[in-house]
């Protein structure tokens, strides 16, 4: 049956994924699960499953008091459109060369069908654009396999050095196996957005068809922990029947690891992303999450979007957007994962309630401090730093009433607070007093990441999207940006009029154009 609401009814569209054409969509629950129904005038009628659980899809609608089939929506003719919200994060796609062309992958030369390594000059045009905005997003250089660039690093450095520009690198690691140019590419600062689906070959035969790969991968996570200046993000595609369980697995190596590893990000497997479909299951954001708790039992999920929803913490703290700050319920979802120095366990361990519960508390609590801090005494005298502490003090009385104060303590309280206070202000480090005083040694956020593919694309979630591929229009030849999941239906038509404008770069290398075992 279609999801019903009393809100004003805004109508959601999609993309007929037979002919191309925008088209009317809704969603319907049909055995606790959600599909994605669209009605072409052409093609007929057609769905696509988006949530394999209802019940834990519209619970997280519900925590962010989302009624309806969309709040906004838009024409989904992101191609001719310049409207994209002011993205947090813009991906730039630097090259479609790659030194492994995973059948699952869309942006390779084989499934893209063309050769795009456009010149220097190029991604310096993208670069001044972005840096006019205010604020400035993160970007993340991508691919391909970026590293196959033989100028990469003098791009991160034009990014940072020219305009200010901070640039994460996307990368399936075989490359860092060399320990010079591992070195080499650290020293820049930027920071490693790193491929690795599990400890065994296995796993890289059945979904990318190159077991070989992981030891390369296992030496490349070796030399990142010797050379790299920032912690990295583990980016693991999720099957069920392929590396489901070895995701315990993983979670240990990243506790090992620890000292390099500070998040791990989850995406959901498509099985025919790619020109050819592999043995491995398609995967929702639900099933990831699921076939985490099976792996880590007690964990929950969120959404992304909630910190965007927490208005009146962040202009009292002064903190500025939120990557994912904004995104549709039914996007991005997180949690955290906190080490007793032992092994990571997840958070519910240390709260007396569920994270659910907890998050609908918190937004409850801040929609009340907005109004409460407009008569505040302390805020009236204090201004500012009054407003911090009246909201702090409600922030005592929230982990009061949620906090399992002697699981995270290992004691007596209010003592190790008074030390962990009193260290701050003699300028000690945050992470040195919680080790000190708490059982809490470190944290890794996880976030289940999904990708779209046609059949799931639609406005309701695009619309507002924090997230943006940057590219130059090839007809107006202007910079702009495009939703994330709408760029994998868009990205071929006009990469490949910017690869015959600006031709191919051979100065940029020659390296990946046929994959690892010598098949193109």
């Amino acid at each position: 049956m279609p999801i019903e609401s009393t809100a004003e009814r805004v109508q959601n569209r999609g993309i007929c994924p037979k002919c191309g054409k925008v088209v009317p969509a809704h969603h319907e629950e049909r055995d606790n699960k959600v599909y994605l129904v669209k009605e072409c005038t052409d093609c007929g009628r057609m769905d696509a499953l988006v949530s394999s659980d209802a019940r834990r899809y519209n619970e997280k609608r519900d925590l962010l008091n989302y009624a309806g089939e969309a709040r906004k929506t838009c024409s989904l003719l992101c191609a001719s459109c310049d409207r994209h919200r002011p993205p947090t994060l813009v991906f730039i796609d630097v090259t479609n060369r790659c030194n492994m062309n995973c059948p699952i992958c869309l942006a390779n030369i084989p499934a893209m069908g063309f050769r795009f390594d456009p010149p220097m000059a190029y991604f310096e045009k993208i670069f001044e654009r972005l840096s006019r905005m205010n604020p400035k997003p993160r970007i993340q250089l991508f691919g391909g396999e970026p590293t196959m660039r033989e100028d990469l690093i003098e791009m991160i450095k034009l990014a940072r050095k020219k305009y200010g520009l901070l640039a994460r690198v996307v990368t399936n690691g075989l490359r860092l196996a060399d320990e010079a140019y591992c070195k080499e590419l650290t020293s820049t600062g930027t920071q490693i957005m790193f491929s690795f689906d599990g400890r065994s070959p296995e796993i890289y035969r059945r979904t990318r068809k190159h077991p070989e790969a992981y030891e390369r991968k296992m030496k490349a996570l070796e030399n990142l922990a010797k050379y790299r200046k920032s912690k990295i993000t583990i980016m693991c595609c999720v099957s069920p029947n392929v590396n489901g369980e070895y995701l315990s697995d993983l979670v240990d190596f990243c506790h090992e690891q620890r000292h390099c590893v500070k998040a791990l990000d989850l995406i959901p497997l498509t099985a025919h992303w790619g020109p050819e479909e592999v043995e491995a299951q398609s995967a929702t954001i639900e099933d990831v999450e699921k076939l985490m708790a099976q792996a880590m039992p007690g964990i929950e999920f969120f959404p992304a979007g909630t910190m965007a929803a927490l208005e009146t913490l962040r202009s009292t703290y002064d903190i500025g957007r939120v990557t994912f700050g904004g995104a549709h319920p039914n996007c991005e979802s997180v949690s955290l994962l906190i080490s007793d120095g032992k092994k990571y366990h997840p958070v519910t361990k240390y709260m007396k309630n569920s994270m659910m519960q907890g998050v609908r508390e918190l937004l409850a609590l801040d929609k009340a401090m907005g109004e409460r801090l407009k008569t505040s005494p302390l805020a009236r005298l204090f201004g500012r730093k009054g407003r911090q502490l009246s909201y702090g003090l409600a922030l005592y009385g929230f982990a009061r009433r949620n906090v399992n104060m002697p699981e995270v303590f290992g004691g007596a309280a209010l003592p190790r607070i008074l030390k962990i206070g009193w260290g701050l202000l003699l300028g000690r480090k945050v992470k040195d007093l919680l080790r000190a005083y708490t059982r809490c040694h470190g944290i890794l956020r996880l976030i289940v990441l999904p990708f779209e593919e046609t059949e799931c694309v639609e406005a309701a979630r695009l619309v507002e999207c924090p997230a943006a591929f940057a590219y130059e229009h090839p007809e107006t030849k202007d910079v702009r940006l495009m939703p994330v999941c709408s760029w994998a239906i868009n990205k071929n038509a006009i990469l490949r009029v910017t690869a015959d404008k600006y031709g191919v770069d051979h100065g940029t290398g020659q390296d990946g154009l046929t994959a690892l075992n010598g098949t193109t």
